[in-house]
């Protein structure tokens, strides 16, 4: 028997077959991220560097290849910094890793006005970071953009502003860290 012309097949039938595949596949848990702290690390005479780390746990059973954390760090008085940071990590199943990501901002020429150098300044930051459900099918989905799920994290803190003994950068203060506080979501 010879078949001729295009095989058709009805459009609800191959939904019904690929909807469970999509929902099953690449099924695991994943990660788990906090922001821990967030810290000055240099300074210019027109921007500070930072780096805030994050503590990320893998609860499934399977390596958990992260690929791009994407964040937006605010400071109070100074302003706000948003990109995007390689991951290039994999989580082994059951193990806590530790990692940091950077941000810069510029200092504005009138920080002084606008911040109480002598108080603690606060912080925030919210991003998500993607990777690749677990599985052969959950890389499948990932490498072809179909599934690149992205797990969400928050966390705040304060650095204080010390004014520098120079008169002369007295609008430019040298940057400590205090504290932080933590808010991760499922």
């Amino acid at each position: 028997m010879l078949l001729r012309g295009p095989l058709l097949i009805p459009f609800h039938r191959v939904l019904l077959l690929l909807v469970p595949i999509l929902l099953l596949g690449g099924c695991g848990s994943p990660p788990r991220v906090e922001a821990t702290a967030a810290r000055p690390v240099s300074r210019t005479e027109d921007a500070a560097e930072f780096r805030i780390d994050l503590r990320l746990s893998n609860t499934g059973e399977k390596d958990l290849p992260l690929e791009r954390f994407q964040y937006s760090l605010i400071v109070e008085g100074l302003g706000r910094f948003e990109g995007r940071w390689a991951a290039l990590r994999t989580i082994p199943p059951g193990t806590v890793i530790e990692m940091e990501i950077p941000a810069s901002i510029p200092i504005p020429a009138d920080l002084a006005q606008r911040v109480d150098l002598d108080a603690p300044v606060s912080w925030r930051i919210e991003g998500g970071v993607r990777y690749q459900a677990s599985g052969f099918l959950g890389q499948i989905l990932f490498d072809a953009g179909i599934r690149r799920p992205t797990q969400s994290f928050a966390g705040s803190g304060s650095f204080t502003l010390i004014r520098p003994a120079s008169s002369a950068n007295a609008a430019r203060p040298a940057i400590a860290s205090e504290g932080s506080s933590l808010e991760a979501s499922d």
